[in-house]
């Protein structure tokens, strides 16, 4: 088998993979990053469970579905508990009388999200001013989670 021609197609594959990732992720508009720049101090105090999610325009921009457990993929990263994520989620009705907000880190152990959320171990759990209760997790895929959760989902 010639080496150097295994070594030339596979490279041409990946370049070709990497591309074709690149050219999916279009670069957000001008308007995406300015709707966002006004959702993100929202986006952040209810992801942190500073208070419940204020649904301004710009915030509806980014979630449509407030009943929805999607990931929602913001333009630019949103900085929680002073991380950077791109992945969170709103639920605002579980259909158990409960609901939240979630911020993914991919890459990140639940060790390193609990030390930035200040929640100890070994339930990664603590209730907050409000009613609210942050919890850390890892839902085995390499990521973290921090969740603020609201409702029948506390204790």
């Amino acid at each position: 088998m010639n080496h150097a021609l295994t070594r030339s197609l596979l490279a041409a594959a990946l370049s070709t993979s990497f591309a074709s990732t690149q050219a999916q992720t279009p670069a957000p508009s001008a308007q995406a990053l300015a709707d966002f720049a006004k959702a993100a101090p929202h986006l952040v105090a209810a992801l942190e469970c500073k208070k419940k999610l204020v649904y301004t325009d710009a915030v509806k921009v980014f979630v449509k579905d407030p009943n929805s457990f999607d990931d929602i993929v913001l333009p630019a990263p949103l900085t929680v508990f002073g991380i950077k994520t791109t992945l969170i989620s709103v639920t605002e009705d579980d259909q158990n009388g409960g609901g939240g907000y979630n911020a993914k880190f991919v890459g990140m152990s639940q060790k390193d999200a609990a030390r930035a959320a200040r929640v100890t171990g070994p339930n990664y759990k603590r209730n907050v001013k409000g009613g609210g209760m942050i919890e850390v997790g890892a839902p085995g895929d390499g990521s973290a989670y921090i969740a603020c959760i609201y409702g029948a989902g506390e204790g």
